[in-house]
């Protein structure tokens, strides 16, 4: 299984020592109760069923751990819980880097996660090991980018977003778009996995880049959808 990829972006932010520390919001109490177990390679320091908690009741923490999906539970209206883009933007203004948790596998409801201020996104069937790795690489800065977001920045770049791949970027990006393993693709460029991976690296930093500079309808438009269609619903 294809894991995150981790995107070098400068930070104003420190880089700690030991464990990374991070808080896990979570509607699922057996996420939050089992989290740190199987995740040793991560400090939970504490956990939270919404981020209304986290809100109320914030802690220093390296990394957020955050669900899409938060409902608030009984007798609480579901519809009272943020959750999405809402969450995603709350936490960020909170000051905190974001490591989105989530079943979600949809390449636009993902690179709106990135528009909204996360840093990284990852999947809850990805092994533990990869879990830990992105919530690493997140609080030292970097960006960790799904290959479910690959294909989405091939479609960008050939409906004429303005991403500014280099030829070279280009081929990487279409290689790693059909299932090409690294090894393959860089034996086909005559480059070395090394270089391959920095070209990766720096098409997903782009398509971060112009997700946050683009205009929602110059997305919707580069996308072919329909005005409205993607960015209505929070």
């Amino acid at each position: 299984m294809a894991g995150p990829t981790a995107v070098a972006e400068t930070s104003d932010h420190g880089e700690g020592a030991g464990p990374p520390r991070v808080v896990v919001i979570d509607d699922s109490t057996v996420i939050r109760g089992g989290f740190a177990t199987v995740h040793p390679g991560l400090d939970v320091i504490a956990t939270y069923a919404a981020v209304e908690d986290f809100e109320a009741h914030p802690v220093a923490c390296d990394v957020v751990v955050l669900d899409l999906l938060l409902r608030r539970p009984e007798p609480q209206a579901p519809s009272s819980a943020k959750q999405g883009r809402a969450a995603i933007r709350t936490v960020r203004d909170l000051g905190y880097r974001i490591c989105i948790y989530t079943d979600e596998r949809r390449s636009l409801v993902l690179a709106l996660c990135l528009r909204a201020g996360a840093d990284g996104v990852v999947h809850k069937s990805d092994p533990p090991e990869v879990a830990v790795q992105a919530v690493r690489d997140i609080r030292q800065g970097q960006v960790v980018v799904t290959q479910s977001l690959v294909g989405l920045t091939e479609l960008l770049d050939r409906r004429g977003a303005t991403l500014e791949l280099s030829p070279r970027q280009r081929q990487v990006i279409s290689a790693r778009a059909r299932g090409r393993h690294w090894k393959d693709l860089a034996a086909t460029l005559y480059i070395t996995e090394g270089v391959a991976r920095e070209h990766y690296q720096a098409a997903c930093v782009k398509l971060r880049h112009y997700l946050r500079d683009t205009s929602p309808g110059d997305i919707e438009r580069a996308v072919g959808i329909g005005p409205g269609d993607l960015f209505d619903d929070e």
